[in-house]
């Protein structure tokens, strides 16, 4: 999720898988005004001292640190039921949990679900029934975006329940576009880079005038594109095809040549230190990557970030993002649910998470907090929050498949491969078309067996 690992895999990376905290009393008094009003039965969350049961909650980093600035006030309504944190890499997690599940016994009461695996698992029988206990009245209350990935294909049943969002804008250095004789005002950096000619533009002046790179890898631009993960249809069919995409590819193929770009990852060692220093001038990442700024990449760097819409025209895109899950083994699923009710489905308990580890929520009422519209120093007092509440409530549902991740883990590679055989635009969309095919094969048989089951599969 959150983790730089983890980031790693949400860029299209092939591997498997991929800050301090506040007292969650101080976060639910500063926010009790705007709790109340907000909407939701979430909100009418009175507790249940007699309830008695100890639970396992597993994940991985930050969630744990999340889950630790919140408990205070879990603790408060439900003071008889104590709380395990087993936390592990998100690998790991992940491997844990498949093969608990899978065994029927020695998986967590609650888990996290990396948003790469709600595709594998929306479906699962080894997970409980979330509307059994109640998640549907939560339904109105979350980004549609993240509730409609839960529901299972044949829409019977939900047994996840988002946590997070990562409402994806860029990231970029003032002080280098001033250098550049560029605007450094947000608004008027949205107009400077609406169109990829002016993304280029703008990368040719930072270039000449600075030397700096634009950013770190050109061809994370063509994932934008992709960046909901809306690959297929519901017949199954790739959609490469669509607005701007070879317009958006020409525009890599021009950076690359003009060494407007750094030519590394976005998560390597090489790229940290040029964003510190001002050697790269620009990143697309999701919300989130501000916390990494402040905390780990350029904590010295107050007043030089700022934050504009992604470039291009793109259109609002989510970038990463997780889920809670109850497995059918748990003996205690009534407790399990209350700690996921406050956790997840009360202003209180997201935005102490939120303050905490910047896991932007996934449930809408706690946007209604003042500290949506507070300024942000390290950002030059741009009001960032209010600008991803913007974005998190413009996301739109998409068509998740279990091809989705390893699809996404073809652009990175096959985009940077086209550019070294010297492809047109063309020919590097259809060589990732080729390469999607060829790794998703097995996938997409076992995609269609999963909504055949489902009784929604009307296809060849």
């Amino acid at each position: 999720m959150k983790n730089k690992v983890t980031r790693y895999l949400a860029a299209g990376m092939s591997v498997l898988m991929a800050a301090g905290m506040l007292n969650a009393a101080v976060a639910m008094a500063e926010s009790t005004e705007a709790g109340t009003e907000a909407a939701g039965a979430a909100e009418q969350l009175t507790g249940d001292p007699d309830i008695k049961a100890d639970i396992v909650v597993g994940g991985w980093p930050s969630g744990d640190d999340a889950f630790k600035a919140a408990m205070d006030g879990f603790n408060a309504l439900y003071p008889g039921i104590n709380v395990e944190l087993q936390f592990t890499d998100t690998t790991s997690h992940h491997q844990n949990l498949a093969t608990s599940l899978a065994a029927g016994s020695g998986a967590p009461d609650v888990a996290m679900v990396e948003g790469a695996y709600v595709a594998q698992y929306r479906n699962s029988t080894a997970l409980a029934d979330l509307n059994e206990l109640g998640a549907a009245d939560y339904k109105d209350d979350f980004v549609s975006f993240k509730w409609d990935q839960c529901v299972s294909d044949d829409g019977s049943k939900m047994v996840l329940i988002p946590w997070d969002i990562g409402p994806a804008t860029l990231f970029y250095r003032t002080d280098i576009f001033e250098q550049a004789g560029l605007p450094t005002d947000p608004d008027e950096v949205d107009e400077l880079l609406s169109t990829w000619d002016g993304v280029v533009s703008a990368a040719e002046a930072i270039k000449d005038k600075t030397g700096a790179w634009f950013t770190p890898d050109a061809s994370y631009y063509y994932q934008l594109l992709f960046q909901n993960r809306d690959y297929y249809d519901e017949d199954l069919n790739l959609k490469l095809e669509r607005d701007g995409d070879l317009d958006c590819l020409n525009a890599i193929i021009k950076m690359r040549e003009e060494q407007l770009d750094m030519n590394v990852d976005m998560w390597s060692t090489e790229a940290y230190a040029a964003y510190a220093d001002g050697t790269i001038a620009s990143v697309a990442s999701g919300a989130w990557f501000g916390g990494f700024l402040k905390t780990d990449i350029d904590p010295k760097g107050a007043g030089h970030w700022a934050v504009c819409h992604l470039p291009g025209g793109v259109g609002t895109k989510n970038w990463g993002g997780s889920f809670l899950c109850i497995p059918s083994q748990s003996k205690n699923q009534e407790a399990a649910w209350d700690f996921i009710k406050y956790m997840l489905c009360t202003a209180e308990g997201q935005n102490a998470m939120f303050q905490a580890v910047d896991y932007f929520p996934a449930y809408i009422p706690a946007y209604d907090d003042p500290l949506y519209e507070e300024e942000d120093p390290y950002f030059g007092g741009e009001k960032t929050k209010a600008l991803w509440v913007e974005l998190a409530k413009d996301l739109t549902p998409v068509y998740t498949t279990q091809m989705d991740v390893t699809a996404e883990g073809q652009i990175f590679t096959s985009v940077n491969q086209g550019l070294q055989e010297g492809l047109d635009a063309e020919g590097i969309r259809d060589l990732l078309a080729k390469n999607i095919d060829d790794a998703t094969k097995e996938l997409k048989e076992q995609q269609i067996q999963t909504l055949k089951d489902a009784g929604v599969w009307n296809g060849d």
